[in-house]
């Protein structure tokens, strides 16, 4: 499916999408729908979590099982993300990980101080880095006219410093220590723009026009889905100073930025997120337990009227009443549906100016 997908509806939806990123003005929004393979497809499944996590063989043979049983739906392409958990930089730079189930790996601290962070060196034979790298090549090597590769997880700033010397430490630090804090931030922001660039050179070896990040949204070039989720900690002063800068260098590097706001307690950034005018996209997770849309259709309508376009999850129920009470301009839904409600939802909103 894949292939034919590429050339029908391929060019349809990267010119939808283009809009969608611009914040042009659109009828309806733009839906995400991608069916899981049905029973009978033959996907590779294993309990082995060495076999999960590290055989490259068994991990490219899957995805790509996958990708061509998938189903997809309104903007929604054939992607694969390199999943090397969220904790994936981390490891990159030297944390313990271990495997805890098919979902997740955790990174454990490896250092004990900020001051040591800001020494921290990029190891290419860092296993996490390598096999990140082999999965990478090996997925792009088989992408051209059939799907897109995303970058792995480089998380944030602060997300990283907290993995890589512990949180209580790390929070602590922003009070006591914060020139400290401030130098190896520096240090880590130049090593994650080292390895987008070097990352996003590999991605464009399969000379598949644009980008896409693990949120799934196609791009027309360069992008990443920014996030510091560890932000819900701290105040929007601290925020300011300890991650804005270096989102803003972030922003710069890429040519679509997209940031990941994660949970009610990280709104107290959104006036920030709204004054980059660089920034094009926010994304909207509320967390657990709080994920009714019907909550948070102002926050939402905020971030629209700003002149941002807004990716949110929704059940397919959701979608019409999200779409009477929020301006379509600048909405795209990535959906949760059965076939029959994707075929629905298209229906209605698939139409475009």
């Amino acid at each position: 499916m894949p292939t034919d997908y590429f050339t029908s509806r391929l060019p349809e939806i990267q010119e939808q999408l283009e809009n969608w990123w611009n914040h042009g003005g659109q009828e309806n929004p733009c839906l995400l729908i991608t069916l899981a393979p049905p029973a009978f497809a033959n996907i590779p499944d294993t309990d082995d979590l060495e076999c999960w996590w590290m055989d490259v063989d068994f991990i490219i043979d899957r995805q790509m099982k996958l990708i061509e049983a998938q189903r997809y739906y309104g903007q929604a392409v054939p992607y694969h993300y390199i999943d090397r958990s969220a904790s994936a930089m981390s490891g990159v730079l030297g944390a313990p990980m271990r495997f805890i189930d098919k979902e997740t790996m955790w990174a454990y601290p490896c250092f004990d101080s900020a001051e040591q962070v800001a020494e921290v060196i990029l190891d290419r034979s860092n296993v996490w880095y390598q096999k990140a790298r082999e999965i990478t090549q090996r997925s792009v090597a088989l992408a051209s006219g059939n799907h897109y590769v995303t970058l792995w997880a480089l998380e944030g700033v602060t997300d990283i410093l907290s993995s890589l010397y512990g949180t209580e430490k790390f929070l602590m630090d922003l009070i006591l220590k914060p020139r400290e804090v401030a130098w190896a931030a520096e240090r880590t922001k130049r090593l994650w723009i080292e390895l987008f660039n070097e990352f996003s050179a590999i991605l464009a070896q399969s000379g598949n026009h644009g980008g896409i990040g693990w949120a799934g949204v196609w791009a027309p070039g360069t992008t990443f889905p920014l996030q510091e989720d560890i932000s819900y900690m701290m105040s929007d002063e601290m925020y300011r100073r300890f991650c804005l800068p270096h989102l803003v260098d972030f922003i710069d590097v890429m040519d679509y930025a997209f940031y990941h706001l994660d949970g009610i307690g990280a709104l107290k950034h959104l006036d920030t997120l709204l004054e980059i005018d660089k920034l094009k996209v926010i994304q909207w997770v509320p967390g657990a337990g709080k994920e009714r849309l019907d909550q948070w259709y102002e926050i939402i309508q905020r971030i629209i009227e700003a002149g941002k376009s807004v990716q949110v999850y929704a059940k397919a129920e959701e979608v019409d009443d999200l779409v009477k009470h929020v301006n379509s301009r600048g909405l795209l839904v990535t959906v949760d549906a059965t076939e029959e409600q994707a075929l629905q939802l298209i229906e209605k909103y698939g139409k475009w100016n």
